[in-house]
């Protein structure tokens, strides 16, 4: 009997299992996933505590999403992708386009490192650099131009919420989930898809 095929869909600022054009594409190539998230010991060192507190509480909720199979692990992400890839047989390894100067650079590493990384999607309704100037494909330097040729683009429907997907049961070492205690008298959103999908409609 062959081995399941298995995907990795690495999650990072895309906390959420509706609307992820990356983690419907993970499904879709493999027989099981494993979905990810890896804890970086450098943006941990230079975040504040309300903001690792509130990305603690939206860990622990995808993790509802995914029927507690959501992998936590802490280290360097080349060489956590490196030792699941070779534990699991993994084929795949999908992932939210980063465009920000240090998402580039750290998935611009992985890659160099050998581990080849899937796009789909990417946080952003248009991605960057695909609305240009029509007379030279050059980027917009003025707002309004930049504006009218954003909404001429368009952008795409919602990806769907996949309702059935088998995940890979995580170890005990792969749930080390971060305890960031919240400051002291502070109080932020409620963090979670849900409440923010409740926010964007009372916004909207």
């Amino acid at each position: 009997m062959s081995s399941p095929k298995t995907s990795i869909i690495w999650f990072r600022r895309d906390l959420r299992i509706n609307d992820h054009p990356a983690l419907l594409a993970a499904i879709e190539s493999s027989d099981q996933i494993i979905p990810l998230f890896i804890l970086d010991k450098q943006q941990i060192k230079e975040a504040g505590s309300k903001l690792l507190a509130y990305m603690g509480q939206s860990l622990r909720l995808l993790d509802e999403s995914l029927g507690n199979k959501l992998h936590i692990i802490e280290g360097d992400q080349v060489e956590i992708l490196t030792t699941l890839i070779k534990k699991y047989g993994v084929g795949q390894v999908h992932i939210s386009a980063e465009f920000e100067r240090y998402g580039a650079a750290r998935d611009a590493r992985v890659e160099a490192a050998g581990i080849t990384l899937i796009r789909t999607g990417s946080p952003y309704a248009v991605a960057p650099g695909r609305v240009l100037k029509p007379s030279d494909a050059t980027p917009y330097k003025v707002y309004t131009p930049f504006y009218k040729g954003w909404r001429a683009h368009g952008w795409r429907a919602p990806a769907v919420t996949p309702k059935k997907f088998k995940c890979v049961e995580p170890t005990s070492e792969y749930r080390g989930f971060p305890d960031f205690p919240m400051p002291e008298g502070v109080s932020v959103i409620q963090p979670g898809e849900v409440a923010a999908l409740k926010r964007f409609k009372e916004f909207s």
